[in-house]
């Protein structure tokens, strides 16, 4: 299999010596009507992605019969454990490196981004697409960084380091680029987001003492979404939904109980998951909370959506045979299908 620089791929998509994976065609969405602007995921292969199936039930402490609590949840686990767990399991689940590719969903083409080592994760494309951040902890003594990768050099930034993890980010409208980060040992105490100017000479902290959790900045508002966790137990997850202005000292508002929130590419909508009877549904609502309503009739259970650059399509994990998978609908909420049938996929960015 020959490596592609992300650059090289994107500029001659259709003369590049690409791996190709076909999907399950199945009912659904007709991929001719998707758009063909690539999204990152982490991918695993089939006997990758089982066996990591197998090792996050054991460090989730339930077997494989047993409803699992959310899709991609031990991701979370298994990043927040990093290397000071010492635990046997954690150990062998680092040795299961998922890779950052690059995905068509129109033509199921995809490619392997090199710029990124394993175990790193996509976390949103700039304005123009022509940069990428992703996370990594292969430096900083494993403490996870944010990275910025531009298309058209084909170079690398660091854009954070240690000693806390800098684990998940976003660009702001102008350019900026929001994080967040932690400090492993004070614990989410001491956490918080924090917003670097395009210039990277200008540092503003806009909110500490707690973990934001997935932030995302609105394409057309001055508006932040993020999520407060809150897994202390019990049959339904508690984690709130918040927005807020960019704003430092900006009063927050809670929206109501779900993850993953995203905006839509209009900024009119917000789409996330919401836990009900059943487990984890696609839902949206309006950034002011209103109108809030599923997202289709789909029973499939469904995490860490992502909207097609064009507002027209969602691609989200769902674990319906065990293992995470990426699939795809409109965002009417029609047209569930498969996209990524032979492996595991996790952390899409659109």
């Amino acid at each position: 299999m020959r490596i592609l620089s992300p650059g090289d791929w994107i500029g001659a998509w259709g003369t590049l010596a690409v791996f190709v994976l076909f999907g399950c065609a199945g009912q659904g969405v007709p991929l001719e009507e998707v758009t063909d602007i690539p999204m990152a995921l982490v991918y695993w292969d089939g006997s990758e992605a089982r066996e990591r199936m197998e090792l996050m039930e054991e460090l989730a402490g339930h077997g494989r019969g047993q409803s699992r609590p959310g899709m991609a949840s031990m991701d979370e686990v298994a990043r927040w454990v990093g290397p000071t767990a010492r635990s046997v399991v954690a150990e062998k689940l680092a040795r299961i490196p998922g890779r950052i590719v690059l995905l068509n969903a129109r033509t199921l083409e995809r490619v392997r981004f090199s710029a990124a080592p394993p175990n790193a994760r996509p976390l949103a494309w700039s304005k123009d697409r022509k940069k990428m951040l992703f996370n990594s902890d292969h430096m900083d003594s494993g403490r996870s960084q944010i990275y910025e990768y531009d298309l058209d050099t084909q170079e690398v930034r660091k854009l954070t380091r240690g000693p806390a993890h800098h684990l998940e980010g976003d660009y702001g409208p102008e350019g900026e680029v929001l994080f967040t980060w932690i400090d492993a040992d004070a614990g989410a105490e001491n956490a918080g987001m924090k917003i670097l100017s395009p210039a990277e000479v200008d540092l503003q902290v806009i909110s500490s003492g707690f973990y934001p959790s997935g932030p995302r900045w609105s394409p057309r508002e001055d508006l932040i979404v993020y999520v407060r966790a809150d897994n202390r137990g019990g049959s339904r997850d508690s984690s709130r939904i918040v927005i807020r202005s960019s704003a430092s000292g900006d009063e927050p508002q809670t929206l109501g109980r779900g993850r993953d929130a995203i905006f839509s590419p209009d900024g009119h909508w917000i789409v996330f998951a919401g836990q009900g009877p059943d487990g984890w549904r696609l839902q949206r609502m309006r950034p002011d909370g209103a109108a809030r309503k599923p997202l289709g009739e789909s029973t499939l259970s469904a995490r860490w959506p992502a909207i097609s650059p064009d507002g027209q399509h969602v691609a989200y994990i769902s674990n319906e045979d065990g293992i995470d998978r990426l699939y795809l609908r409109r965002m009417d909420g029609s047209g569930d299908r498969i996209l990524l049938s032979d492996g595991g996929a996790a952390f899409p960015v659109w």
